[in-house]
């Protein structure tokens, strides 16, 4: 850990919360203010550090859990009935190993803490959202277990600089416009900043994107230092010395986060985690695939292990054409589709003007589309899916976030006219309103559109919002050809290989080895993702640690009928169709610090048999723990099992 030489920006902001008004585990709101209404600001203005907290508090639960007693919260997973943890709480700034920038942490200590026997679990934040994210998800199970938790936003969070009024928030939410502040997010360089205003009024510049770091490929790191300074502050804390080797260290994380552990598991050599939980991490192994291979029920796939940023790009051309070809219109957000239909068939049309579709009757185009998507490695489980996807927004946003940080582009930068803004009715940009502005740290999360702000595209005749609209744009999508169109060059955009070419060195610096060494993990995917398949992150990640032999304890659990977005299981459409991830996080999590207590191993790797809830006449039935699924020491047809280069998983 002393090789990390973490260095902590400026002096920690440290909170005593009572237990009562306010608490670590749910900001004094309980489990009846967390079902309620936002809670208000005094001024809507000028909130307050504690009213920011409070507000991001409620929206990180909201945002990833469906809080609802239908959905089992406060059941059969997460806080129950008035339950509050009293303790400390430090937000913290970490300078970045390179130098050239910093992360955020929150420490939390709860007064059930032992330092006798102590436990710190280190949690990731999901997606690129603030520290907080990482509480509903798996912060919750800690504290209520007595456990120190530390939260690293992975050197994203939900950081904000505003280019028009000079001024950028810091790691308690609160706006300023020193620009020397230790505690700021993100602070872009001065130059840079003079020559993107140059450029058009109402620019908006987001950490994750702008940076100029390839953040991903040192989410690892980050996590690790975020552990040193938990122990160094809990130390100073308990005044008690608390050390790697004397303490139980476990990682927890959702999404991003759960590859922000994987990835610190094979960064730390052995010597830091005692076990881990991650849930539908996002993966990238890449060529690491090229002799194995995945088998499903009568289904054969070469292991390709693609990452985020080429299947968004896939999906960003392909989907909203393959959603026309979808059939079940009891899947969420059908019915939009068919309100979109004249839209999706012009941007069908566009793909095959375009040479990337087949000539001919739009369904037939559509049909292929879809088929394409089944061809590189997509499940109809997770294809479903793509009305809700399409109808998000999902890949323009993630495509323009992730090809500028891989790409490490300077925040003057915009390749294509590609940056974010806030938007007025027609889609152009407009400055944040005092309002807006007071919302964008407690309700973002990371990556446009959120808290008001979308991509936008610059070009002649001024800037538009990006993403479906009537008009088909390649200036988004710069995946490699051969993903695309099997060889076929794509019209010439002026600039595009040599982005790409940027963009394709930041992918292959942030390829992962899967040697995460051998200590009880257990990795959770829902089959049925549709923004993480599994067949590119867990199931090419387990194929691929389990290729390189020799002790293990890794163990990967697919979930039927589980999804990326816990959060929206309440829409409607979802909760009759997918269960949660969330319980599942929780009792591995107590199973893997039950194993290393010298209880029963982790159980084998395996199919979760869920099944959903059914149509009443009042609405959904009640989660149960039978909807779940079981995980079994003897899995016997369901069991997950790696021969002779194949990973084969039951259908």
């Amino acid at each position: 850990m002393s090789t990390l030489a973490a260095r902590v920006l400026g002096t920690p902001l440290r909170r005593r919360l009572d237990g009562q008004s306010d608490d670590l585990l749910t900001a004094g709101l309980g489990l009846a203010g967390l079902r309620g209404p936002l809670p208000p600001y005094a001024d809507p203005a000028a909130p307050t550090a504690a009213e920011l907290r409070r507000r991001a508090i409620y929206q990180s639960y909201r945002g990833l859990l469906d809080v609802s007693p239908g959905c089992g919260f406060g059941r059969l997973y997460g806080p129950a009935g008035d339950t509050r943890v009293a303790g400390v709480e430090y937000l913290a700034a970490i300078e970045t190993p390179d130098g050239r920038g910093s992360t955020s942490v929150c420490v939390q200590i709860p007064d059930g803490f032992d330092p006798a026997r102590p436990l710190l679990l280190a949690v990731a934040a999901s997606g690129s959202r603030g520290v907080y994210a990482g509480l509903p998800t798996a912060g919750e199970w800690g504290l209520r277990q007595g456990a120190m938790v530390v939260y690293s936003d992975k050197g994203a969070g939900n950081a904000i600089w505003d280019v028009d009024r000079g001024r950028g928030l810091r790691i308690d939410g609160l706006w300023s416009e020193d620009r020397a502040d230790p505690l700021q997010l993100f602070v872009p360089a001065g130059n840079d900043v003079a020559a993107l205003a140059r450029r058009g009024p109402h620019a908006l510049l987001v950490k994750h994107a702008h940076s100029g770091l390839n953040i991903e490929a040192s989410w690892g790191l980050y996590l690790l230092q975020a552990i040193e300074v938990a122990l160094r502050l809990g130390s100073a804390e308990c005044g008690r010395p608390l050390t790697v080797e004397g303490t139980v260290i476990l990682g927890a994380g959702v999404s991003n986060g759960g590859a922000t552990v994987l990835r610190a598991l094979e960064a730390d050599g052995g010597r830091v985690f005692d076990g881990a939980v991650v849930s539908e991490p996002n993966t990238m192994v890449g060529s690491r695939t090229a002799s194995l291979h995945l088998k499903s029920g009568a289904q054969h796939y070469r292991a390709e292990g693609f990452g985020l940023y080429d299947y968004a790009n896939l999906h960003y051309l392909l989907q909203p054409a393959a959603v026309l070809a979808e059939t079940d219109e009891s899947t969420p957000l059908a019915r939009q589709t068919a309100e979109k239909r004249p839209t999706l068939e012009a941007w069908t049309a566009a793909l095959q003007a375009h040479g990337l579709l087949p000539g001919g009757p739009l369904d037939l185009a559509a049909r292929e589309a879809r088929a394409r998507l089944l061809g590189f490695g997509m499940l109809p489980a997770g294809l479903a899916l793509g009305h809700f996807n399409v109808a998000a927004g999902l890949w323009p946003s993630l495509l323009t976030t992730y090809g500028l940080a891989y790409a490490r582009a300077r925040p003057d930068e915009e390749p294509f006219g590609l940056g974010f803004a806030a938007v007025d009715a027609d889609g152009a940009p407009r400055a944040l309103s005092t309002e807006e502005a007071a919302l964008c740290w407690p309700d973002g999360n990371g990556v446009p559109p959120t808290a008001g702000i979308a991509p936008v595209r610059r070009a002649e005749g001024g800037a538009r919002r990006a993403g479906l609209g009537g008009a088909f744009d390649l200036a988004l999508a710069f995946a490699p050809e051969r993903l695309l169109t099997g060889g076929r060059d794509l019209p010439a955009t002026p600039g595009r290989a040599a982005f790409l070419e940027r963009v394709t060195a930041g992918q292959t610096a942030i390829a992962m080895s899967a040697a995460i060494g051998d200590r009880p993990v257990a990795m959770l995917h829902g089959r049925a993702d549709g923004l993480i398949p599994v067949n590119h992150a867990s199931r090419a990640y387990y194929a691929v640690h389990q290729s390189l032999g020799g002790r293990s304890g890794l163990r990967y659990y697919e979930l039927v009928h589980g999804q990326h977005f816990d959060g929206y299981l309440g829409l409607p459409g979802f909760a009759e169709h997918y269960v949660p991830l969330q319980p599942w996080i929780g009792e591995c999590l107590d199973r893997v610090r039950a194993a290393l207590a010298g209880g029963p191993p982790l159980p084998p790797s395996q199919v979760l048999r869920s099944k959903p809830r059914a149509r009443t006449a009042d609405g959904v039935e009640a989660l149960g723990r039978e909807h779940l699924g079981l995980l079994r020491d003897r899995p016997g047809a369901d069991a997950i099992e790696f021969h002779d280069h194949t990973l084969s998983v039951p259908d």
